[in-house]
């Protein structure tokens, strides 16, 4: 693809499906473990033990399709009949979870059609982001291209949130009217804006038709350092913010005692990084990536260490406050990830000779995914066998003060070991020119990669 900037039109199109994928996913962090528990009646310990380990055979299906996504060229493209391809299982799957019959449901069912969900998901996202990758090639463009991405990604939680906190305020305040409804959201808009992805924007073929073998795949993947360290930030990441998603309505209706606040001030906070997101770009662009990065995860990490020292039960201020001020780093990590790992992707193409942005993506797919299933099966079992925390139920302030602890330590924790891969990140916008120079010279026939490749640890 070009260096020159993608137009508005394009980066619309191009991130509007992103919108009923946040609109799906958000929920399942938030509210499906809780309504699967206090709504349908299934245990903390068995709705986090099968969130965990749906997420867990991701580790198997994600590798797999990104090499799959990488290999299988269509007339159509690298990616968008993958993208095309996803949307009937993710609106079965939608169906089946936000809806389900109450007597049917078990943990067999809940296992079965979150796997589903997930394999849709995967094949939704790697392929959607790794296109991501190939539609700008300029360090800072992509850092705007994954950042309009995530600002969609923004506004579908946001809006689907306000879905809830409408009905709450029309006095329908049961659990599964709520989910039932972000499901339809969902059901209605995936097939509606998929359409400007599928046809406004461009996709790319394989300029080589030399298959990347599973052996090599591993072999990079444990050789590249790089990688590791994004994937070892991401997956932290990933773990404290789902920590956070998993228990925050717990926290605000429980320990709180704000029930009728959790889903407006939860809509705020994803207001809060919408608004906040532009001004975290602008901060990438003047220090770089990784350093925009390290301070907003530092930042949220302060924040939600310094909680339970202010938490007061029934304080409005306090929670909404918290809520607020939090949101304001929710959106950085996961925009300036994908976008660090995209110019890693030239890195590696300047070494193997092959573009294979699937895999890559495919892998950083994987470590999200494993962080907020790890965080829902450990908070939840901490809950349950530490904290003997009910939900829906009468708790003890031991129990209470437990959940809260978990809620504000489990993020910060979380959010702190993803900054420290980050340390000392070698590749930053110099070294990324250079990268790009070296590629370019390459396909233009103008010197070999071999002796365009600059030094990286």
């Amino acid at each position: 693809m070009s260096n020159l900037p993608l137009s508005t039109r394009a980066l619309m199109a191009y991130s509007g499906v992103t919108i009923p994928m946040a609109a799906m996913g958000m929920p399942i962090a938030v509210y499906l473990p809780r309504f699967y528990t206090e709504g349908l009646g299934l245990s903390l310990v068995t709705v986090g033990t099968i969130f965990t380990m749906a997420r867990i055979w991701d580790v198997v299906t994600d590798p797999m399709m990104g090499m799959a996504i990488d290999k299988f060229d269509t007339r159509w493209g690298r990616r968008k009949h993958w993208i095309a391809i996803s949307i009937p299982v993710l609106l079965l799957a939608v169906y089946m979870i936000f809806m389900p019959d109450p007597d049917s449901v078990s943990g067999f069912y809940l296992g079965f059609w979150l796997i589903v969900l997930y394999v849709g998901y995967t094949m939704l996202a790697i392929a959607h982001q790794s296109w991501g990758a190939e539609l700008s090639r300029s360090y800072d463009e992509r850092s705007r291209l994954f950042g309009w991405r995530e600002i969609f990604v923004i506004a579908g939680m946001t809006i689907v949130l306000a879905i809830p906190a409408a009905l709450e305020l029309t006095g329908m305040n049961d659990q599964q009217s709520k989910v039932a409804s972000m499901g339809w959201f969902c059901l209605i808009l995936f097939p509606l804006l998929v359409i400007p992805t599928l046809t406004m924007v461009p996709d790319s073929h394989n300029s080589s038709q030399t298959v990347v073998p599973w052996g090599e795949a591993m072999k990079v993947m444990v050789t590249n350092r790089l990688m590791w360290r994004l994937l070892a930030s991401d997956l932290a990441a990933g773990f404290g913010t789902a920590v956070s998603g998993a228990l925050y309505i717990f926290v605000a209706s429980a320990w709180f005692k704000l029930p009728s606040h959790a889903s407006l001030a939860l809509l705020f906070y994803f207001l809060a990084s919408f608004l906040a997101m532009p001004g975290w770009l602008k901060l990438a662009y003047r220090v770089g990536k990784d350093t925009a990065l390290k301070i907003a995860l530092l930042y949220a990490v302060v924040i939600n260490v310094g909680i339970p020292f202010v938490a007061e039960e029934g304080s409005v201020v306090v929670l909404w406050g918290f809520t607020i001020a939090y949101g304001v780093a929710y959106g950085a990590a996961p925009a300036l990830l994908r976008s660090m790992m995209a110019d890693l992707t030239d890195e590696d193409e300047l070494r193997s000779g092959q573009a294979r942005s699937g895999m890559f993506f495919a892998l950083l797919t994987t470590t999200n995914k494993l962080g907020a299933a790890f965080a829902v099966g450990i908070s939840f079992s901490v809950l349950e066998l530490l904290f003997d925390f009910v939900p829906g139920g009468q708790n003890s302030q031991e129990a209470l003060d437990g959940l809260l602890l978990t809620y504000a330590f489990g993020t910060a924790i979380g959010l702190f070991l993803a900054f420290i891969p980050l340390i000392g990140y070698p590749l930053d916008r110099a070294a990324h020119e250079k990268i790009r120079e070296a590629l370019d010279a390459r396909a233009a026939g103008a010197g070999s990669a071999k002796s365009a490749e600059p030094s990286l640890p």
